[in-house]
C-alpha cells in the first residue's frame, strides 16, 4: 500500500499563497479579469450548479418561462462561485460544451450579455439600476431616474433589457442596503427606493419581451441578520417577492459527497484508481477491526471502508467535524473549508509528511505553521492559549513534550483532532469527542491503538491545561484552564518544606504498621539526629536516597547505637525529586477535591468526577515514583547491615508497606513467624538465654542488641516465657527466669469441699493426690504412711482439723508435706417469749464451746460459757456470741433482741378453733423433722393443709395436693408410708400451707413446743 505522495498529485495552485487568498467576485467577471480555463479546471459541477447552468441556458434560449433563480446558502457557501460559472459560460461559448456535456447540450446562441452588481460596490452613484444600464451601454435610458434617484418601473426595465439574451447577476445586496439607508431621498432613503426598483425588475422579468433574460440573485437574508429593523424589513419584503417568481437553488450540499468532490477537484489534478483506493480503505478497516477487538470503538469496519471509498484522499471524519464549526459567525463555509484544506495539503507535501500517511485527516494540521494557525484562529480565536500550551509551541507544548518522551505523534494527533472537534462557537454547538470516537478517527495502518488508549490519553488528561470532560464523557478544548492547570498552580504554590512534610505524611501512611509484627514505629525522612532507637520497638527508618546506597551518616549512627537489632533502613540511590513532586500533586488534588466539596459541587459533576479520576492517576504516579525511589532495604545481621532488593507491589492502587517489608525479610531469613514450639525454645536458650538463671530483662535486652537475632512479633518472647513457665520448662521468680531440667516435684494433696451441712458441721471433701497415687488421713496429728489409708477420693467428717498426706507408691516422686484441712464453725440462735420472758437458744456446728455477752462487750475476751437456754436480761438489746475449739474460731454472731411491745391486738380465743397460716408456710426436709412434725400434730389434735409430700434420693417420689385439703396426723403418716413403699431409700419431705387446731389453747401449746414467736396476723380468727 502506497502513501498519499505516491498516489495523488496536488495542483500547483495549492502551494501558491497568493492564489489561496484570492477571492473572486462579480466585478472580476464584468471586467474580464477571470481566466475561464483554470477556473473550470479546478471547478466541480455540483448538483445546484448543474441545475443553474441547465435552467439558465434554457432561459437564455427561450425554452422556459422560469427566468429568476435564487441561490440560498450561508456566506462562503458557493453562491458567488455559481454566479461566476454561469457568467463565464455566458460570455465564453467555447467552454460551454466541455463543461456542460454530461448534463446539457446548449444551443449555438453565441456570446451572451452579462451584467452584474455586487453589493460591495456601495459607491455606485447612479444606483443599482444605473450600474446595470451603464454596463449595457444604455446609461441614458434611465436618465430620468438619476437626479434625484428614483426607482424605474416595469416598462422602463423591459425597455432597457429587451433584445439579445442577457444574464443579470445580483450578489451581496445586504451591505448595499445598509449603505443605502444612509442616503436620504425625499421623505425616504435609497434602501427603500432600491427595494422598489428590484421588485419592479422581478415583475418585468416575467414579461414576454424578456423571455431570454435570466436573473440570478443570491439569498437576500440568509447571510444578513444584523442591521437596522428597517433594512431587515426591506430585505424580507424583497425576499417574499422573489419567492413568488424564483427557483431556489442550493449551490453546494455540504452534507453529501459534493463536499469531497469539490475538495478533490480544487486540490488535486490526479488521483489513484478505485482499486488502489480500495486497498487503502481495507487497511484502515483492519485497523478499525483491531480496535473493535480491544473494545475501544464500535465503528463497523465495512462501513468505514465504504466511507473512505467516497471521501479519498480525505478522511471520512473531516465532513462531520467540519459541520461542527461551519455555522460559526464570519466563517465562509465552502470557501473557508477549501482555503483550510489547501493549507493542510500544501504542508503535508512541503514537509514530506505525505510520504508517511495514507489519508488527509482532521488532525493533519501543522499548528507551528503561522498560516495554518492563523486560519484556525479565524474560525475560532478563543482557543489560541489552548493551542500554544497544550498542542503546538515549537516543541514545548504538553503534547509535543509527551511525543518526544514516548516517540511518535500520537499525543499531538489526539489534541489536534480534539481542537477541530471543539472549534464550534455557536450556542448549543456540539464540541468534543468520546473515547470511541477519538479511536475511530485516529485508527490508521501502523498506529498502536492500545498505546493511544492506555498511555497517551491518560497522560494528556493529567497534563493538558485546557482539556475538559463533559457529562457525556466527551473530551473537548475550552478557553478556560482545567483541573490540571489548577493542580499545577496549586503545586507551584507549595514551599519545599510543605512538600517535604506532605511526602513524610504519605510515606508514613504507606508504611504505618497496622499489625506491628515486624516493626512497630516508622520515621520518614528524618534528620540523623532525630532518629531514636528504643529497646522495646523496632524502627523502620525511611531514609533520603543516597548515591552510594546507605547514607554514611546512617552507617555511623548504626555503628554507635546499642540496640542494633531494633532498626532497619529503607532507601535507594535515585533522586527523590520525582517522588517529592508526586507528593505535592497528591496533596494538591486532595485539596482541590476538598474545595469542590466545600463549594457544594454535586458528586456527579464532571469536574468532581474528573478530579477523582485525576486523584487515581496521581496516586498511580506516586506509587510508581515510590517504587523507583525506595528500592533497597537494609537490615541488621551478625556481620553488618545487609541489603535486600525491595520490590514495591501495588494491588488495585493500594499498597501495604508493612506486608511487603515482612515478605522481603522473610525471604532473607531475618523475620520469622515460627515463634512457638521446641525449635523456638531451643533457639532462645542457645542465643539469648545462655545461663541457668538470668534476669528476664537481660534476655530481652540481648534480643534488641544482638543483630544476628531474627525479628519476630514483639510479644513473642513474653508469650514464650509464659508458655514455658506454664509447662514447667522454665521457672520464674522475682524477675529472674530459670531454665530446666528441674527435679521432679514432691507429692501433694489438693482438697475440694463438695458439701457442708451447716446444722451439723458435717463436711464432704474430695482429696486428689498430685504426683502420687495414695492418700493417708489422720485426725488430731499430722498424717503419715501409718495413718488411715483413704480407699476412695471422698471423705466425710465433722472434725475441726484433719491431716492428709499423698504418697507415690512407685517412688518416682518424693513424699511431700502433709496438708492440714480445717473445718469452719457456724452459729445459729433463736429468741422467743416464754411466760412473759425473753428466752434465747444458741447452737454451734460442729458442737463446740460457745461464749456470749449481753452487754455488748467482746465475747472472746469477757464472754460467759453457754450451757443451755437462758433468760435474756431485761433491757438487753444485743447478744454477741462466738465459738472456738482447736484453734478454729467462728465469726462473732450478733443476735438482736426486740423489747418493743406489740400493738394492742385481739387476743387469741383459747376456746374456739384456730388456723395458723404463716406467709412462708411450713417445710420439713429430713425424715427426722418430718416425723417430729407428725407427732406434734397428733399431740395437739391438729390437722395440716399439706401441699406436698415426697421421698427424695437419686430417684424420687413426689405427691402434690391442693392447699385447702386438711389431713390429720394418721392420714399424713399413712400417705408417707405408702410413698416409702415405692422408694425404700431417701429422705422424707413435707410442706404445708396452714395448720388447724380445735382450740386456740392447743395452738398456743404447739407454739410453745417449737419455741417460736407467733405473729397475731397469721392466725384466724
Amino acid at each position: 500500500m502506497r502513501p498519499l505522495a505516491d498516489h495523488c498529485n496536488p495542483r500547483d495552485s495549492i502551494f501558491d499563497k497568493a492564489r489561496r487568498d484570492t477571492v473572486l467576485d462579480l466585478t472580476d467577471l464584468v471586467q474580464d479579469r477571470i481566466d475561464p480555463q483554470p477556473f473550470f479546471r479546478e471547478n466541480h459541477i455540483t448538483e445546484g450548479m448543474r441545475i443553474l447552468l441547465r435552467e439558465g441556458f434554457r432561459r437564455l434560449e427561450g425554452k422556459t418561462t422560469q427566468g429568476v433563480f435564487k441561490l440560498t446558502q450561508q456566506m462562503g457557501g458557493g453562491k458567488t462561485h455559481n454566479l461566476l460559472a454561469l457568467g463565464l459560460l455566458a460570455k465564453h461559448p467555447e467552454y460551454r460544451r466541455s463543461v456542460m456535456e454530461t448534463f446539457y447540450t446548449p444551443a449555438e446562441i453565441g456570446p451572451v450579455r452579462v451584467v452584474a452588481f455586487s453589493g460591495r460596490e456601495s459607491d455606485a452613484p447612479l444606483g443599482l439600476w444605473g450600474s446595470i444600464a451603464e454596463q449595457l451601454g444604455k446609461k441614458e435610458h434611465f436618465a430620468d431616474y438619476y437626479a434625484p434617484l428614483a426607482a424605474p418601473g416595469q416598462t422602463a426595465w423591459v425597455n432597457l433589457l429587451k433584445g439579445d439574451p442577457l444574464v443579470i447577476m445580483l450578489d451581496e445586496l445586504p451591505p448595499y442596503f445598509e449603505y443605502a439607508k444612509s442616503k436620504t431621498i425625499g421623505n425616504s432613503d435609497l434602501s427603500v427606493v432600491t427595494a422598489t426598483a428590484l421588485s419592479n425588475l422581478l415583475v418585468a422579468i416575467g414579461k414576454d419581451e424578456l423571455s431570454n433574460v435570466c436573473l440570478v440573485i443570491s439569498d437576500l437574508t440568509a447571510s444578513y441578520a444584523s442591521g437596522s429593523q428597517q433594512i431587515v424589513q426591506a430585505l424580507n419584503e424583497l425576499d417574499k417577492e422573489t419567492g413568488r417568481t424564483a427557483m431556489s437553488l442550493e449551490p453546494v450540499r455540504m452534507n453529501t459527497d459534493e463536499f469531497y468532490q469539490i475538495l478533490r477537484k480544487r486540490l488535486f489534478d490526479k488521483l489513484p484508481e478505485s482499486e488502489q483506493i480500495a486497498e487503502v480503505a481495507q487497511a484502515y478497516a483492519k485497523s478499525i477491526r483491531d480496535a473493535r477487538q480491544m473494545d475501544v470503538t464500535n465503528v463497523s469496519p465495512e462501513q468505514f471502508a465504504a466511507r473512505i471509498n467516497e471521501s479519498y484522499p480525505f478522511h471520512p471524519a473531516i465532513r462531520d467535524l467540519y459541520a461542527r464549526f461551519k455555522e460559526n459567525p464570519g466563517f465562509q463555509q465552502t470557501r473557508g473549508l477549501i482555503r483550510l484544506m489547501r493549507i493542510v495539503a500544501s504542508r503535508l507535501w512541503e514537509t514530506d509528511a505525505a510520504k508517511q500517511t495514507y489519508l488527509i485527516s482532521a488532525h493533519d494540521l501543522d499548528l507551528n505553521d503561522r498560516e495554518t494557525l492563523s486560519e484556525i484562529n479565524q474560525i475560532n480565536n478563543s482557543l489560541e492559549n489552548a493551542v500554544s500550551h497544550d498542542i503546538a509551541s515549537a516543541g514545548q507544548s504538553v503534547a509535543e513534550i509527551l511525543d518526544t518522551n514516548l516517540g511518535g505523534t500520537d499525543a499531538q494527533d489526539v489534541m489536534k483532532l480534539l481542537l477541530v472537534a471543539s472549534l464550534s462557537n455557536v450556542p448549543g454547538g456540539t464540541k468534543g469527542l468520546t473515547l470511541p470516537e477519538i479511536v475511530a478517527n485516529l485508527c490508521a495502518p501502523g498506529r498502536d491503538i492500545s498505546k493511544l488508549k492506555n498511555e497517551i490519553l491518560n497522560r494528556l488528561v493529567t497534563t493538558a491545561w485546557y482539556l475538559h470532560s463533559g457529562r457525556d464523557g466527551r473530551l473537548f478544548l475550552k478557553n478556560v484552564q482545567n483541573l490540571v492547570a489548577r493542580l499545577r498552580t496549586t503545586v507551584e504554590s507549595y514551599l519545599h518544606d510543605q512538600s517535604l512534610r506532605e511526602l513524610r505524611d504519605r510515606l508514613s501512611e504507606q508504611f504505618t504498621p497496622e499489625h506491628g509484627w515486624c516493626y512497630q514505629k516508622v520515621q520518614a525522612l528524618p534528620a540523623v539526629d532525630e532518629i531514636n532507637i528504643p529497646q522495646d520497638k523496632t524502627v523502620l527508618v525511611i531514609a533520603t536516597p543516597h548515591p552510594n546506597g546507605l547514607n554514611p551518616d546512617l552507617q555511623t549512627l548504626y555503628t554507635n547505637i546499642d540496640f542494633k537489632n531494633r532498626v532497619g533502613f529503607l532507601t535507594g540511590q535515585r533522586s527523590a525529586d520525582a517522588l517529592l513532586n508526586a507528593a505535592k500533586e497528591l496533596k494538591a488534588i486532595r485539596h482541590i477535591i476538598d474545595e469542590l466539596k466545600a463549594e457544594g459541587t454535586p458528586d456527579n459533576d464532571p469536574q468532581l468526577v474528573q478530579a477523582r479520576d485525576l486523584l487515581d492517576r496521581i496516586q498511580n504516579q506516586f506509587g510508581s515514583a515510590l517504587r523507583e525511589t525506595f528500592s533497597t532495604l537494609y537490615y541488621p545481621s551478625s556481620q553488618r547491615l545487609m541489603s535486600a532488593d525491595f520490590p514495591m507491589e501495588f494491588n488495585a492502587n493500594k499498597y501495604d508497606g508493612e506486608d511487603q517489608i515482612i515478605r522481603t525479610l522473610k525471604g532473607k531469613m531475618k523475620y520469622t513467624e515460627d515463634v512457638t514450639g521446641d525449635t523456638f525454645v531451643k533457639k532462645v536458650e542457645q542465643r539469648l538465654f545462655t545461663q541457668k538463671v538470668m534476669p528476664w530483662s537481660e534476655i530481652k535486652r540481648r534480643a534488641a542488641t544482638n543483630p544476628a537475632w531474627q525479628w519476630h512479633r514483639p510479644d513473642a518472647l513474653d508469650k514464650l516465657k509464659d508458655d514455658c513457665v506454664h509447662k514447667d520448662i522454665w521457672r520464674e521468680n522475682g524477675g529472674y527466669v530459670e531454665k530446666g531440667p528441674f527435679p521432679k516435684p514432691a507429692t501433694q494433696v489438693k482438697l475440694q469441699e463438695l458439701s457442708r451441712n451447716d446444722d451439723t458441721g458435717q463436711v464432704k471433701l474430695r482429696a486428689t493426690p498430685v504426683n502420687g497415687d495414695t492418700i493417708y488421713v489422720e485426725v488430731g496429728a499430722p498424717a503419715t504412711p501409718a495413718s488411715h489409708k483413704l480407699s476412695g477420693r471422698d471423705y466425710e467428717t465433722d472434725e475441726l482439723e484433719v491431716s492428709f498426706l499423698a504418697v507415690d507408691s512407685t517412688g518416682e516422686h518424693e513424699t511431700g508435706e502433709p496438708v492440714t484441712w480445717k473445718n469452719r464453725i457456724t452459729l445459729q440462735s433463736r429468741v422467743y417469749d416464754a411466760g412473759g420472758e425473753k428466752m434465747i437458744e444458741l447452737r454451734a456446728a460442729p458442737p463446740v464451746p460457745i461464749r456470749y455477752t449481753t452487754d455488748g462487750s467482746d465475747p472472746k475476751v469477757s464472754g460467759g460459757t453457754y450451757d443451755d437456754v437462758f433468760v435474756v436480761p431485761e433491757g438487753t438489746r444485743i447478744v454477741l456470741m462466738v465459738a472456738e475449739d482447736k484453734g478454729v474460731v467462728s465469726e462473732v454472731l450478733q443476735v438482736p433482741v426486740n423489747w418493743d411491745k406489740p400493738l394492742e391486738e385481739k387476743p387469741i380465743d383459747k376456746t374456739q378453733p384456730a388456723t395458723w397460716h404463716p406467709t412462708s408456710g411450713f417445710s420439713f426436709s429430713t425424715t427426722r423433722t418430718a416425723y417430729g412434725f407428725i407427732e406434734r400434730l397428733r399431740r395437739r389434735d391438729a390437722k395440716a393443709a399439706v401441699t406436698r409430700m415426697a421421698v427424695l434420693n437419686n430417684q424420687w417420689v413426689d405427691l402434690n395436693l391442693a392447699d385447702d385439703v386438711l389431713l390429720d396426723p394418721d392420714q399424713i403418716q399413712a400417705t408417707i408410708e405408702q410413698l416409702r413403699s415405692l422408694l425404700t431409700e431417701g429422705e422424707v419431705s413435707i410442706e404445708a400451707a396452714a395448720l388447724w387446731f380445735p382450740t386456740g389453747q392447743q395452738l398456743l401449746d404447739y407454739v410453745r413446743d417449737i419455741a417460736v414467736e407467733l405473729p397475731r396476723d397469721e392466725v384466724e380468727p
